[in-house]
Order: structure tokens, then sequence, then C-alpha cells
């Protein structure tokens, strides 16, 4: 018999209770499959809710999507759109076959860091999920009558298209394009058809699950990836990593019913603070915590900082996304069609509408919102009025001097109303207390900042003479038109002469381009965690080489990365779903995608048309050693650097 988790005894003891059809397809799995085969039930990934994954090493994976609908309700239209039907009325949903294959995409591109990257230099791992709809309340008969609609209207189509054409009435390049949609509407319409199973059809689920054979590229790092994502904790842990917190943070750091707003410094603590205040939810009311963030990189730093303070990596109760990936994610589990709503809304516009009203969410306890300086007002109310319990606590995390995409200024107050006054901390603990840094970044503040954040906090500091008694503290201007390989030799000499081990070293820029560069450099002698595509994996998305790709300048090369947006915005989405900060590497990455992380060393590209939040959320990302490179002719911070590190 296959191994269920959890347990057939534990699913029926679920808060949420299964379906009718849930409840049968998985006793029908058990019974069926033998225990080669793993069968997860409703696994938590962050946000996500498939219905069941099964998994088979050196095999497959294969997700069921399970509907307990009464199919007389619903119809197919020609462009294999699902439509729900009510009073002679219908409107669009999202099909379960497209739910299905959204799960599968979000494995990849957000779940499991092995396939995800694999996936980027070849498109075969996609072939390693299967995917199938199991409808409980209907005969093969009925699902495959559900298709004569649309099967019919495209042959009609078709035979229409073939009469216009030879009486010459359409161009036969219209032809061929009205020719190459209906090709492509009618394989996704046989697609679906073929992975719909009936409630009287079961065995034939089984059989297509059996017919997957060993596949080599299922092996076991890949099963152990999927295994290690979906296994559901056995709350066993080890003992946790003690933080240190001060009275004021320890104090934050309560669950407690409530809304509230915390603000600070950079390295006040902020993080650990949420952290330590989701594992006290959990164990305050023992049901899920949403944790979101803006800076998709941050969900497995907040992973990892969770896992050291509990002492596993136990996060079956603690769901963490970004704002943009819970919102999809939610479109997709309330059944809703997001091209439909892109069409509606625009891609945008559509993230800040509220198309969660009057429909049934999953409701949490406690929501932590981080980086709420980045959040749009409608965002925070959306999050609030759809997703929180009553009289349930929410909280927002949020430093304005962090404030990298130029939001309007003030805004942060109308995006937090209604969560009482701003709790405020000036006290970084990234640095110590008397380390030159923190009065580094308290006069930048000073200078560049505090006019246009007047409420900002600034760094508590105790006078310490900058370059005095510090390890790695540096200021070098570079004149070279041609400063790639002086930059990158610089930073070479530096991890050399300081000793410093490659995990603890992070290179920033504002600039995708600089980083691509500068990866290409290091690549030639160790391997890195880049946040970006580098020249090889360009050279899959755009079909050109790499030495054409390197020739290229930076506004020609930037034309052809619009030309191949699509794919390359996916594999840019996978490198920051699949970054980890202690990856043992050293990692380059973007200020934007490296904020609210840290490191121990931080080189930090400086350009002429940085703005002072960009350099700020620089220079504060380090824990002890700091070195700028200055490559800008007439850069407005240069005299400021000059001066202070002396």
């Amino acid at each position: 018999m296959a191994i269920i988790y959890p347990t057939l005894e534990n699913i029926q003891l679920l808060k949420v209770k299964p379906t009718e059809g849930e409840w049968c397809l998985v006793r029908y799995l058990k019974e069926h499959l033998d225990d080669s085969y793993e069968v997860f039930f409703n696994p938590y990934l962050d946000g996500d809710r498939p219905d069941i994954i099964i998994l088979k090493e050196h095999c497959a994976a294969f997700i069921i999507e399970v509907k307990d609908w009464d199919l007389r309700h619903y119809l197919i239209d020609e462009d294999n759109k699902w439509r729900v039907t009510a009073n002679s009325r219908s409107s669009l949903i999202s099909s379960p076959h497209a739910q299905a294959f959204r799960y599968k995409k979000n494995l990849y591109d957000l779940h499991l860091p092995v396939i995800g990257l694999a996936r980027l230099t070849n498109p075969n791992f996609y072939n390693l999920v299967h995917c199938f709809v199991y409808f409980h309340g209907a005969s093969q008969i009925k699902i495959n009558n559900m298709y004569l609609l649309p099967e019919q209207g495209n042959k009609e189509e078709q035979t229409k298209q073939n009469e216009l054409v030879k009486q010459k009435k359409i161009r036969f390049g219209d032809y061929e394009k009205a020719n190459k949609s209906l090709d492509r509407k009618n394989r996704n319409i046989q697609r679906d058809k073929l992975m719909s199973i009936g409630s009287d059809n079961l065995s034939l689920l089984i059989n297509k699950i059996k017919k997957n054979s060993k596949h080599v590229l299922f092996n076991h790092d890949v099963y152990n990836d999927f295994k290690r994502r979906l296994s559901p904790s056995n709350h066993t842990l080890k003992q946790g990593l003690s933080i240190n917190l001060d009275k004021k943070q320890l104090g934050l750091s309560i669950s407690k019913e409530g809304k509230a707003k915390i603000k600070g410094v950079a390295g006040c603590g902020k993080t650990s603070i949420l952290s330590q205040r989701a594992i006290n939810a959990y164990k305050r009311h023992k049901t899920p915590t949403l944790i979101l963030t803006f800076n998709i990189t941050l969900k497995n730093y907040i992973r990892d900082k969770i896992s050291d303070i509990q002492g596993g990596r136990d996060f079956q109760f603690f769901e963490i996304s970004n704002y943009h990936q819970f919102f999809n994610a939610q479109v997709n589990n309330t059944g809703q069609d997001i091209v439909a709503l892109i069409g509606k809304y625009g891609l945008e516009k559509m993230y800040s509408i509220d198309v969660f009203k009057n429909l049934e969410t999953i409701q949490y306890q406690t929501i932590l919102l981080d980086e709420i300086q980045d959040y749009e007002s409608d965002w925070v109310k959306i999050i609030r009025d759809n997703f929180l319990s009553e009289g349930g606590e929410m909280v927002l995390f949020g430093d304005q001097s962090q404030n990298v995409y130029q939001r309007e200024v003030g805004r942060a107050s109308v995006v937090a109303q209604g969560f009482g006054s701003w709790i405020k901390l000036n006290r970084s603990y990234r640095t110590d207390i008397d380390s030159p840094l923190n009065q580094l970044f308290k006069d930048f503040q000073l200078k560049y900042l505090i006019e246009k954040y007047s409420d900002t906090e600034i760094f508590d500091t105790t006078k310490t003479q900058i370059g005095m008694n510090f390890n790695l503290l540096k200021y070098k201007h570079i004149n070279s038109d041609c400063w790639y390989g002086e930059v990158f030799d610089l930073i070479k000499d530096y991890i050399s002469s300081y000793d410093l081990h490659p995990n603890d070293v992070v290179i920033l820029s504002s600039k995708i381009n600089v980083i691509r560069k500068l990866n290409d450099f290091w690549l030639e002698q160790e391997r890195t965690h880049c946040m970006f595509e580098n020249y090889s994996e360009l050279s899959i998305l755009t079909n050109e080489t790499t030495d054409t790709l390197k020739k290229l300048d930076e506004k020609n090369l930037n034309i052809l990365i619009r030309a191949n947006k699509d794919s390359i915005e996916r594999v840019r989405r996978a490198k920051k779903n699949h970054f980890y900060a202690n990856s043992g590497l050293i990692k380059l990455s973007t200020i934007h995608s490296f904020k609210g992380l840290e490191s121990k060393t931080v080189f930090y590209v400086l350009h002429e048309g940085d703005e002072p939040e960009i350099v700020y959320t620089s220079v504060t990302r380090t824990t002890e050693n700091l070195v700028i490179l200055d490559v800008g002719k007439k850069n407005q911070y240069s005299a400021f650097f000059k001066q202070s590190i002396i």
C-alpha cells in the first residue's frame, strides 16, 4: 500500500476536513499503489495548497486536483475556458487543469531549488511532474461529453477558414495564423481531456501513474528536494539558537491580538523580532502564521532565521511568501482566472484590486508584513480585509531610509493607517555599538536622507574615529573607463589579503549588467551564487552566442533582454526564490534584491546615478567589513566617503 502523509487517521482530524472526493481518492491511492509511492495530502507550500502530490523516487511526481463539482453547472468554451452557469448566464472561472498547471509551475519557480535551477539550462526537467484532475461527481462519459462542444466548434471554425482561403476571401498569412491558433486550442483541449479522470474510472488514473517508468533525471537529489519540501513536520526539534533581544525587542516579539507597526534603522533587529514573534504566534494559537515580504530573496533569509531559533526546519505553520506571489496563489486557490483578471485590470493594477471580496479565503490569526515602505496602501488593505481572522494579529515592519523604489515620500503613514503609532527602534545590532560603521551610517543619513524623511530613525552611536581599530573599511575611487577588470582585481586582492571566506562576501551594484560582468570574471576561477542570469544562461534564453552577448553594449543588450522578457523574468524569479545567504559561495546581487539581507563583508560598486536610498541600503548590509568602489567621474557622494573613510 502507498504511504500517506499525513496518515488517514490524521487527515480525518484536520481542522479543514477533506471533501468527499479527496477522501475517496486518497483511500483509493493507498489501496492501489504500492509502498514505493508516497502520497502527500494538501501539503503546505507557502500559500499554494495542491490537493494531492504523489512521489516515486527515480520515477516522477504527480499533482492531482480534486473537484466535487456537479458538471451540469459548468461548460467549456471553444477557447478551452471554463464557465460556471447560473440563471442562463455564465461567468469565467479558472479551469481545474489551469490550477494544477499553476501548482506545477510554482514547484519549479518558487518551492524546489534543485529542479528550479536545473530547469534553467535543461528544459527536460519540466517533464518530471505530471498533472491530473479528478472529478468525483462525474463519470468519464460526462467529462468527455463536456469537451464535445469546443471540439465541434473548433472543427466548424477550421472548415470555415478552409472555405475562406479557397474563395480567396482571406490572405494566406491570416489563414496560417488562424490555423496555428486553432491547432493550439485543439492540443490544449485534448491534453486537458486526457488528464481528466471520472469517478468511475479511477483504475485509469492508476494505470497512467504506473505507466511512468524510471526517469534518469528524477534522481536521489531531485527526489529529496521534493520530499524535504512536502513532508509534514514530525515536531521533533533540536535545541534552537537563542537570540539576544534587548528589553524593547523582547516585548515586541510577544505575540498578541491586535494591530501594530514597527520601524527602525538597518540592523535594528526587525527580522529577528519578526521571526521570534512568528514562533511565539504558533505557540499561542497553534495555527499557521502568514509572513509576507516585498523582496523575494528575503523569504529564505526569514526561513533560515526561524530555523535557527527553533532548532529545525519545521515550516508547516509558517507560510512565507512575497506579496505578489501570495496574491497569485490565492487567485489560483479561489478558482479565479488570472488571465481574465489581468485582461480586465492590467498586470500592475490587478495587485491593487480586491478580487477576493465576498469569496471564501483562508484566514490567519497572525499576519506579519516586512518591508512595509515598499507596499502600496491597497495591498495592506487587501491582506487585512480578506485574510486576517476577526480579532487577529497583524504587524507591519519597515524602514523609510531603505525606500529604494522611490515610493512617494509621506506615503508610509497612509499605508499603515489603522495600526496605531509607530514603535521606533534606532539601535543597530548588525554592528557593534562602538563600530565606526554606525557613525558612517548616521552621518550619511544626516547629510542625504533626513531632509527627505524627517521622521526617519537615526542611528544610535558612540563617537569613534572612522578607520581606527577596524578590520576592513576602505573607499577607492577608480578613474579608468575600463574599470571592470580593476574592480575584480581589487576585490580578489582584498579577499586574499584579509583571508575572507567566500560565504561571507557579497558584491553589490545597482545595475544588473555590472553584476553579470563581474560574475563572468569570477566564474573563470570559482563557482558563485549570482542573483541574475549569467552569460551562458542568457545565451540559451536569447539564442545568441556568449561571445556575441559580451560584445554588446548595455543599451543593445537590454533591447535583446526586453525581446525575451518573459523567459528571462522567469529565470530571474527562480534565481531570487532559490537564493540562500549561506550558500558557501561568493554572492553577487543588485541592491534591490539584497535589501533586508546582510553579509560580513560588502563590496559596493558605487555609480553616479545611485540615489541616496540605494547607497544607504547598500552600505548598511555589512556587519563588519565594507569596501566602496567608486566608478563614477561625477559622483555626488565621492567627497563624503573620501573624507569620512580615512
